[in-house]
């Protein structure tokens, strides 16, 4: 595995690591570390420097682990944050879409917790979980019921 590689790996397990516990981790510099970081932070991967150490954007892991259960229709375990700070969890089937508008991110799914297609904005998820459970396509009606006022499908 690419040392690179093996960093971004690090990051994904681990949430959060210093300069000097990834070095140690990978057997390099602490210098390495900063100048690989870097190089993959040009190449577009989301990490950012938190008082913790470095880490990976919120909101881009959360569109991460979308695709992936996208990909593999799997169910999504999520933490959302309401409008009025009111945190649930809930088990969505992210297979209507992810879409932008006006600089914000949506996941549009079908959430078990109100039994119906709901609206999720990604900076409002807290965390999300690719669960090993699949689900079937939806059926045409939760399909045509996704039509949501205001936002690019």
């Amino acid at each position: 595995m690419h040392r690179r590689d093996a960093l971004v790996e690090e990051l994904r397990t681990a949430g959060s690591l210093s300069a000097r516990e990834l070095a140690s981790r990978l057997g390099v510099s602490k210098r390495t570390v900063v100048r690989d970081v870097a190089k993959l932070r040009e190449a577009g991967v989301p990490i950012q420097l938190d008082p913790g150490g470095y880490t990976f954007a919120r909101v881009e892991m959360v569109k991460r682990a979308i695709d992936r259960a996208l990909l593999g229709r799997r169910v999504l375990l999520i933490e959302y944050v309401d409008g009025k700070g009111v945190v649930t969890s809930r088990k969505v089937e992210p297979s209507i879409c992810l879409g932008g508008r006006g600089g914000r991110w949506y996941l549009v799914a079908w959430c078990r917790l109100r039994e119906e297609v709901r609206v999720f904005r990604l900076d409002r998820i807290l965390s999300a979980v690719v669960t090993a459970e699949r689900f079937p396509e939806p059926p045409t009606p939760r399909r045509d019921h996704a039509q949501v006022p205001g936002l690019a499908l």
